[in-house]
């Protein structure tokens, strides 16, 4: 008797589960994915110029759009005389970063910086930010090994 109930409990999961997108196998592939670093082409590291637009500082990944500098938005694909470029930046997460020395308000919507990053391999303008240099000589940078205690 219990072993069906058991069966029907775990069935009514499932579909309720697979309702919200969320099944068994599909969010053991969604984990997967999430934490493949394949769509960013880490053995070519870009470096551009630009102006904060936005910060998303939640978890899992922190985003940074920027707007390019005109002159690393040509070069970068836009064509001449087009406005600049909007890239996305994903980084680590705020546990990371806060433990790297960033805080939310390390960088804010208008500021300028130079951004160190992997592109994604697809072309779309964005990538895996690595590192950032603000215009005081500060630089933001991140570490997922701990700090030597």
């Amino acid at each position: 008797m219990i072993l069906p109930r058991i069966a029907a409990l775990a069935a009514g999961l499932l579909v309720g589960l697979s309702g919200l997108g969320l099944s068994g196998l599909g969010l053991s592939g969604a984990a997967l994915a999430h934490h493949s670093g394949a769509a960013y082409d880490m053995e070519h590291p870009k470096t551009m110029q630009g102006t904060v637009k936005m910060v998303n500082w939640t978890n899992p990944h922190i985003t940074f759009v920027i707007e390019a500098d005109a002159k690393d938005g040509a070069k970068d694909g836009a064509k001449d005389g087009a406005p600049p470029q909007t890239w996305v930046f994903e980084v680590s997460s705020p546990g990371v970063l806060t433990r790297s020395g960033w805080t939310k308000h390390s960088l804010q919507p208008g500021d300028h910086a130079v951004f160190h990053y992997a592109p994604l391999r697809d072309g779309n303008p964005g990538g895996f930010l690595m590192k950032v240099d603000l215009p005081d000589g500060k630089e933001l940078s991140f570490s997922l090994q701990p700090a030597d205690q």
